[in-house]
């Protein structure tokens, strides 16, 4: 049994953080300290994520907002423009507007073999 917030968890919001990560080194130059002390992670995750130690699965790309919200992130993060507080925030915020996509679903029923599953719907869009 694995639920949707499984698979949030433990590929959707690594997979996040990485991108931020990569974003955050590769269009803005930060260094690795840098980018840990401004994502709340440790340096040593930062570099794990950068070389792909870390949230190997790019498959939650393909959810319409990913990347741009990534860049949206990344780029406040590398303005000073948002306090770790207000990242966690907007992580939280994209997580689950992700998870309500139909792009997470057929992730989560591929990952279930769950022919006809619906619970990754929210709540007000099901048929009882």
């Amino acid at each position: 049994m694995k639920p949707p917030c499984e698979l949030a968890v433990k590929e959707l919001l690594p997979s996040l953080r990485a991108a931020i990560v990569r974003e955050l080194s590769e269009t803005y130059h930060m260094k690795q300290t840098d980018i840990a002390e401004a994502v709340g992670i440790t340096q040593a995750s930062v570099s794990q994520y950068l070389h792909v130690e870390r949230a190997k699965e790019d498959r939650f790309t393909v959810i319409e907002g990913f990347d741009e919200a990534v860049k949206g992130i990344a780029e406040k993060i590398a303005m000073n423009h948002m306090p770790r507080a207000a990242v966690l925030h907007s992580v939280c915020r994209l997580c689950t507007k992700m998870r309500e996509s139909e792009a997470f679903c057929q992730i989560h029923q591929d990952m279930v073999t769950l022919e006809g599953c619906d619970i990754c719907k929210p709540a007000e869009f099901k048929e009882e």
